[in-house]
């Protein structure tokens, strides 16, 4: 069974474990808000066990026949200068150098599946002629902006990117780099951020979920005009206000201390960090705000431990079972074959029973529980 949660011989998959991360990640993501995934587990109740059951439907681990497509990690995000870059081609490679190319809508949104093989390197040039880059670690959230382009530019030296990304096999940093360059972005533009309600110290500009809408993140882009000045081999960045004056002088060597910019953290335009991760919940989490560990449980697997998954940051718990379990902007976006066969929910407890009944036919258990931090 490829990729399976677990081997055959019942001992945990490390690679699909890793999988599962990311499906958890993109399900968060996928949500119409914060608020729908507190409202109810129901999204995320079926999805994290079915990304390590969805590669098993052939029954075999041969390669397809035919050479057909190999695994792929699907990247989704916003284009956006302030204003969405819409009905524009978005191209991404991976590290072998492998291209692929998807189009953005009508508000800026893109998914793109591009062959496995991190780190992933985006490139989109918007109406105005201008190209802005971006960078993923994994399959999952990679915006497309004016931030992440200066992020990208400063993990990169400061080398034209329409070269880096020609030869990403070769060129291309790495996610701790990257990383540090985003605390960089954030530590120059904090001033600008905590005007608009977004917070430097946390927020990844790669990952954080926004929309075109004047608000949070976007409310930054629309205050600002990036622009680079290339030569052959480097190049330098303008950082304007919309009026033309200058907003911010660009400093490369400016302190990020106190910045805990991370790749797992990304907190939506207007504060506040929702973190996914396997096993333990954070060791000192933001004050006031909620923990949602889930455990799941499936019939059939005996004693096979499945690892648990801790949501940081949440800023609050359901108040109901009504509340927990009927939230129909969740329960519309379960995945096909899923269905929900009881729920329940004590104040700080909820348990949700489902069915999946494909690709293959199992009941299972998740038990959500909320902790206060």
């Amino acid at each position: 069974m490829a990729q399976a949660l677990f081997d055959d011989d019942g001992v945990s998959n490390p690679s699909a474990n890793t999988r599962l991360h990311d499906v958890v990640e993109r399900a968060i993501a996928a949500q119409p808000s914060r608020r729908a995934l507190l409202k109810s587990g129901l999204g995320i109740a079926a999805v994290p066990f079915l990304g390590g059951l969805a590669a098993c439907g052939g029954g075999d681990d041969d390669p397809p026949s035919g050479g057909g497509a190999g695994p792929t990690a699907t990247i989704t995000g916003l284009a956006a200068t302030g204003a969405a870059i819409p009905n524009a081609v978005v191209t991404g490679v991976n590290a072998q150098g492998q291209t692929v190319t998807a189009n953005t809508g009508a508000d800026g949104s893109f998914t793109i599946a591009i062959p496995e093989g991190a780190p992933y390197g985006l490139k989109i040039t918007d109406a105005a002629g201008k190209t802005w880059y971006s960078y993923a670690t994994a399959a999952g959230r990679a915006n497309i902006t004016p931030l992440t382009t200066l992020a990208l530019s400063q993990a990169a030296g400061n080398q034209p990117l329409a070269d880096v990304l020609n030869a990403w096999a070769t060129l291309k940093p790495t996610a701790d780099q990257v990383l540090a360059a985003a605390a960089v972005v954030n530590a120059n533009l904090q001033d600008v951020m905590r005007s608009k309600g977004v917070d430097p110290a946390a927020v990844n500009v790669f990952t954080a979920s926004f929309s075109a809408n004047g608000q949070g993140l976007d409310a930054v882009l629309d205050a600002m005009r990036v622009s680079f000045n290339c030569s052959a081999t480097s190049c330098t960045q303008t950082i304007a206000s919309p009026s033309g004056s200058v907003l911010v002088t660009w400093n490369a060597s400016i302190s990020t201390t106190g910045f805990t910019v991370s790749w797992s953290g990304g907190a939506s335009g207007g504060g506040g960090s929702v973190d996914v991760s396997l096993g333990a919940c954070k060791a000192n989490p933001t004050p006031g705000t909620y923990s949602m560990v889930v455990s799941t449980t499936v019939a059939g697997l005996g004693g096979v431990p499945i690892p648990e998954i801790c949501i940081d940051g949440l800023p609050a718990k359901p108040a109901s079972q009504s509340e927990f379990c009927g939230a129909s902007d969740v329960t519309a976006a379960l995945p096909a074959g899923v269905s929900i066969t009881s729920c329940t929910y004590d104040g700080t407890v909820g348990t949700i029973s489902a069915r999946i009944t494909s690709p293959i036919t199992l009941d299972y258990t998740v038990k959500y529980s909320f902790v206060r931090r």
